[in-house]
C-alpha cells in the first residue's frame, strides 16, 4: 500500500491533472464502441448463445415450449403486449431475478426478446455468463444443456409476422 502511496504522490507531482485526464479520454475514445458494434461482436464470438426468427419461436412453442423472457422496459410491454405467456423480466433486473422464475437446472430452452433484437442479445450473454444454456463436461462427455435463444427482430418482428399478442390479460392478434 506504501508502494501505491509513493507511485500516486509520485504521478501527481510530475503530471498535471489534465495530462491525466487528457491521457484517460484518448484511452477511453480508443476502445469504445457503438451499440451495433458490441452486439455484432457478440454474435461473433459467444457460440452459446443462439439466434432465432419469430416463425422458429412460434414452431418451437408447440412443439417443445421453452421459457420466454420479456427484457423490454414496463412501458414498452404496456404500449405492445407481450408474446403469450412471455416473463417480463425488463433488462436491468434480469440477472438478479431470473432465478426467482427460471432454476438452471429446467431442462427448458430460454428465449429473450426485446423490441428490435439488440438488447436480447445483451441478455442472453448474461443468462449464459450466469450459467444458464452453457453444456457441462468436456468433449464427447459433454451433457447437452438447454439452449438460451436471442429473438432476430424482436417483438417488432413477432407482430410483423401476424403470431398473437397478450396485451392486458387477452391474447389476439
Amino acid at each position: 500500500m506504501l508502494a501505491n502511496t509513493l507511485r500516486l504522490a509520485r504521478l501527481s507531482t510530475t503530471t498535471s491533472f489534465a495530462a491525466v485526464q487528457q491521457r484517460t479520454f484518448v484511452f477511453s475514445a480508443l476502445n469504445q464502441k457503438s451499440f451495433p458494434a458490441l452486439v455484432q461482436e457478440i454474435k461473433a464470438t459467444n457460440k452459446d448463445i443462439h439466434y432465432l426468427s419469430p416463425k422458429d419461436l412460434h414452431s418451437l412453442q408447440t412443439t417443445q415450449p421453452p421459457h420466454v423472457i420479456d427484457v423490454r422496459e414496463r412501458h414498452e410491454v404496456q404500449a405492445t403486449g407481450t408474446i403469450p405467456g412471455a416473463i417480463v423480466l425488463p433488462r436491468g433486473i434480469l440477472e438478479r431475478d431470473v432465478s426467482k422464475f427460471i432454476k438452471q437446472s429446467d431442462p427448458r430452452d430460454v428465449v429473450v426478446y426485446c423490441a428490435g433484437g439488440f438488447r436480447s442479445v445483451l441478455a442472453a450473454e448474461s443468462l449464459v455468463r450466469l450459467g444458464y444454456g452453457v453444456a457441462e463436461g468436456e468433449g464427447s462427455s459433454k451433457k447437452e444443456s438447454t439452449k438460451v435463444w436471442s429473438l432476430d427482430e424482436g417483438m417488432d418482428g413477432w407482430i410483423k409476422s401476424g403470431f398473437q399478442v397478450e396485451k392486458d390479460g387477452k391474447v389476439s392478434k
